[in-house]
């Protein structure tokens, strides 16, 4: 059960807005291709980093929100210059289900040794970035509550970009102000996603007859979606992380002809739900 409405009452009632938003965040930094010191200093940055999330408290959690967040970074090289030691890794941020994630080809930052890893205000390459990402996971989580409900992280994701932007460290955030404005635009993506969990809630709270009409409206911002483009990839990114799960909905509580609507709609994933819908 992911977030049903007497769960939001009682957090409201009780007020537990201090509750982390991130409790479980896993850090794997791959060190194989850095000399031996940068290995160690990498190694305690791997351990730093969850900190960074976790004792911190991004929102006033009024509805209990708990992200578990994976980041895998790849360093591929790393150079001086002058006092500074810059790195070039992959990075991958993701949710557990990795219907919400991120990657980076080329992800360059500063790490000294003994480099304090805290929040701070001003623009820096590697927290800001970090800041950045956690708003977008937060935003994009909230949307799930409320439609369009991540709204005002999205603005705090977008403050962190803009300030990095105009920095003396502005690598990549051309690039990911793009990304994020692309996301922002994609409004029927942010709708479906909430109406699919909507339909959830309501087979959790056993509201049977609410629970083909949400159906209906999940299938209705999907259209719309694609018909805005039809290559959408965060949307395509959501369906392939909820394919089996999405099918056996419409397979228990949906029609015929909504199955028949999804599987148009969605033909990367006909194999998936083809495959679930002959199941005993």
């Amino acid at each position: 059960m992911k977030k049903t409405w007497f769960i939001a009452l009682f957090v409201l009632i009780f007020a537990v807005q201090a509750t982390p938003q991130f409790t479980n965040v896993t850090v794997e930094i791959s060190t194989d291709r850095m000399p031996e010191k940068e290995r160690g200093d990498l190694k305690t940055l791997e351990q730093l980093i969850p900190a960074y999330f976790k004792n911190y408290t991004w929102i006033e959690n009024s509805y209990g929100i708990d992200i578990p967040l994976k980041i895998s970074m790849f360093p591929q090289s790393v150079n001086m210059t002058g006092a500074e030691r810059i790195f070039t890794a992959q990075i991958f941020i993701s949710n557990e289900v990795a219907d919400n994630r991120f990657y980076e080809k080329s992800f360059k930052f500063v790490y000294n040794t003994n480099d304090p890893i805290g929040h701070i205000e001003m623009a820096h390459s590697l927290l800001s970035v970090l800041d950045f990402y956690g708003w977008m996971m937060i935003a994009a989580e909230l949307d799930t509550y409320d439609p369009l409900g991540g709204n005002s992280a999205y603005e705090k994701a977008r403050d962190v970009a803009t300030r990095a932007q105009v920095s003396d460290k502005a690598w990549g955030w051309k690039d990911r102000l793009t990304d994020f404005d692309e996301l922002l635009r994609v409004r029927n993506y942010r709708l479906s996603k909430y109406a699919y969990w909507m339909i959830v809630d309501l087979i959790d709270q056993g509201k049977m007859d609410e629970i083909s009409p949400a159906i209906d409206r999940f299938l209705n911002n999907l259209t719309a979606m694609f018909e805005e483009n039809a290559r959408e990839r965060y949307t395509h990114v959501f369906l392939d992380a909820h394919a089996r799960d999405l099918i056996r909905i419409l397979k228990d509580f949906g029609t015929a002809e909504q199955i028949d609507r999804l599987m148009a709609l969605d033909p990367d994933n006909k194999d998936t739900y083809q495959k679930v819908l002959n199941e005993k």
